[in-house]
């Protein structure tokens, strides 16, 4: 019996010696010794806050090779003073999953150096605050080394749930002590057989930032959690943390960069999420940054699958989503661009990101933002181009005069942000990216030429000619003409680079409210949040709009001969879509040439005075290119009256008429009712 004992006594012994203490000294004299290394098991708590009037206890673990002489944490809340706490020990029991995350990590269970597992609570904070702090040890030898930056926020419970997208917010911890970082993770493999593989692999992503902080602004959440319960988490948590926090509102919070980039299935699941719920949708600054380089193949910089190509007229993507639908049929051409040898064009991103404002920013819907009228910056803003395509003809003049006399001031930014991409990727293109500021891929959008069965697009001396399914072709000619009618410009800069732009899909039961906020608003302070949370309001508001009556009536045009060719088909078919037809004879047009959405069959020269109508409708240009048999589809806006759209079918002959017809309805699906039913209830 006495034997037993002993040999289960041995046995505790030989098992207490293979686990790290808690608290082991060393006795033998060290040669060379090194700096310490502090690591914070609990860096991040999850979703990156802790409900109110609740402690938070951080977990710490030492490790150096002569002896620690102290070892704890400096917080602070609110930006205010770092207020020290020294660390007590912690035991295994109380947290023991935490230890074997921490300890699990040696690569060896030999240790001849002098580890401390600690702890301290930092004290129970109110709703709205934000909580820093960083572990700090200091060793015999007066070497001081401290972690990188913890961050939460304590959001308000009660509140409407507000899920935020921001993978930057890490970044900036690990920034703000990178040179501690880099050493610990040097130590952690040469000297203390510490696993510190993880922060090794981001340390190339974090260098760049030290050099470049400019493009890694801190995010002020806090203003948002005095009234909001939010969430924080990176781009790959989203799936999941949508099942789980079941959010109101979702924010994008500029994923600019690829490695932020959410993945097609995560997108899918967005989308649907957003339906389902009627939940809101904001998405600031660089999230539909696309850039790319072109060296025998098209690399990325940003992240292209925001915006999509031409699947995301089937499958949505978050650029659709937004209202900004030409995007797409950009990235498209891009794509198509590279087969043709003209790989210049594919480089030019359609959105670009970080240009330097310091323009005012006039509200122009105070029913959606009421905080303010004027938005002012006492430093400058980051912005980004590439949506002003959106804006009205007219504006659109001043905004490309404007943006283009601002080149000279803003290279100097554009040249950082491609130095920072090449330390980030080991690709920039900066040449191409102040090019877009000459308005090259919008001006593609504008000069494109919509013809019955493909896109013609000027590029220099040639044209580029991009095939597609009849259902894409008819969506863009459709989007051409009322794109920036189905989203709402409620906010834009004086000098044409800043803008919110809200989109409401009142005219379906699944669907929602969204906004794009082309500037970094999280990076400013109270005002620019209550501005936020006036999106927050309004995109979480969302209300389907009731009628008995169909949303999409439309008045046909067309004499005998053509009604009975096609007309009849026509008219049933729309009727499928739940649309309301009103066939219209020659004679009884003109109590109804007033309509908000008009067809007319047959062209130029067509009979019982169709044709005069058409050549009200049609530059002399177009009517020609009818009596040649050279295109007969085309979509003509206010021809007469404001808000109108007039779809002419037409051919050289009543045959050709027919097969006109034909080929417009092949592209007519829901999506395309969906998109006239959006315009129509604007």
């Amino acid at each position: 019996m006495r034997r037993i004992h002993i040999s289960l006594f041995l046995l505790m012994i030989m098992i207490l010696t293979a686990l790290p203490p808690t608290h082991a000294e060393v006795v033998a004299l060290v040669k060379n010794p090194r700096p310490p290394v502090i690591i914070v098991g609990n860096l991040y708590p999850k979703f990156l806050t802790v409900s109110p009037n609740t402690s938070y206890t951080v977990y710490l673990y030492g490790i150096d090779d002569v002896g620690i002489v102290k070892m704890g944490i400096y917080y602070r809340v609110n930006r205010g003073n770092w207020k020290w706490l020294y660390a007590s020990e912690a035991t295994v029991n109380e947290n023991e999953t935490m230890y074997n995350i921490i300890t699990s990590r040696f690569l060896t269970q030999k240790f001849n150096f002098t580890t401390f597992y600690g702890k301290a609570t930092i004290p129970p904070q109110p709703p709205g605050s934000l909580v820093e702090f960083k572990a700090v040890i200091e060793d015999k030898e007066g070497n001081i080394v401290e972690s990188p930056v913890g961050i939460y926020f304590v959001p308000n419970p009660g509140g409407k749930k507000i899920l935020i997208v921001d993978p930057s917010l890490k970044l900036w911890g690990m920034v703000q002590n990178l040179k501690d970082l880099d050493l610990m993770v040097n130590l952690s493999f040469e000297r203390y057989h510490y696993n510190m593989s993880d922060y090794k692999d981001v340390l190339s992503l974090l260098r760049p930032f030290g050099k470049h902080s400019d493009f890694l602004s801190f995010h002020s959440w806090q203003y948002l959690a005095d009234e909001y319960n939010i969430a924080v988490i990176t781009s790959n948590e989203l799936s999941s943390a949508l099942e789980e926090f079941k959010p109101d509102v979702i924010i994008l919070s500029n994923l600019w960069m690829k490695e932020w980039e959410i993945s097609r299935k995560d997108i899918d699941k967005l989308l649907r999420y957003l339906r389902i719920n009627n939940a809101g949708l904001i998405v600031t600054h660089g999230t539909l940054y696309d850039g790319t380089v072109f060296k025998n193949k098209l690399i990325k910089l940003g992240s292209s699958k925001h915006i999509g190509g031409f699947e995301a007229y089937k499958n949505g993507s978050i650029a659709t989503a937004l209202g900004l639908e030409l995007l797409p049929f950009i990235e498209e051409v891009k794509l198509k661009a590279v087969e043709l040898g003209k790989s210049y064009l594919s480089e030019i991103p359609s959105i670009l990101p970080f240009i330097p404002s310091s323009a005012k920013i006039g509200i122009k819907n105070r029913e959606i933002i009421k905080s303010t009228s004027l938005l002012e910056f006492t430093n400058e803003t980051r912005t980004a181009f590439g949506w002003q395509y959106l804006l009205p003809p007219k504006s659109l003049k001043f905004a490309k005069d404007r943006i283009r006399s601002l080149k000279l001031d803003v290279k100097d930014d554009i040249k950082e942000f491609a130095e920072l991409q090449e330390e980030l990727f080991g690709n920039s293109n900066y040449l191409k990216s102040v090019s877009a500021l000459d308005f090259t891929l919008i001006d593609k959008i504008i000069d494109s030429k919509i013809l019955d069965d493909k896109i013609s697009i000027p590029v220099g001396f040639k044209t580029l000619n991009l095939t597609a399914s009849q259902e894409i072709i008819e969506r863009i000619r459709l989007l051409k003409a009322i794109n920036p009618d189905i989203v709402d410009i409620v906010a834009l800069s004086t000098d044409y680079m800043g803008a919110i732009i809200t989109r409401d899909q009142n005219h379906r039961g699944d669907g929602f409210r969204s906004a794009y906020v082309s500037f970094e608003i999280e990076a400013g302070g109270r005002k620019e949040f209550k501005v936020l949370k006036d999106l927050i309001e309004w995109s979480s508001e969302f209300r389907p709009i009731k009628t008995f009556a169909p949303i999409v009536q439309t008045v046909i045009l067309a004499n005998d001969i053509d009604w009975e060719i096609k007309g009849k088909e026509l008219k049933k078919s729309l009727e499928s879509f739940g649309v309301m037809v009103i066939r219209a004879k020659p004679q009884e047009f003109g109590k109804l040439k007033s309509s908000r959405f008009i067809i007319i069959l047959g062209g130029p020269k067509a009979y019982d005075g169709v044709g005069k109508y058409v050549q009200q409708a049609l530059s002399l240009e177009e009517q020609e290119k009818i009596i040649k048999g050279e295109q007969g589809i085309f979509i003509k806006r206010n021809v007469w009256t404001e808000k109108q759209i007039v779809i002419i079918l037409a051919g050289k002959d009543r045959n050709q008429t027919g097969e006109k017809v034909s080929k417009y309805l092949s592209g007519v699906n829901e999506e395309y009712i969906d998109l006239l039913a959006e315009f129509f209830v604007k």
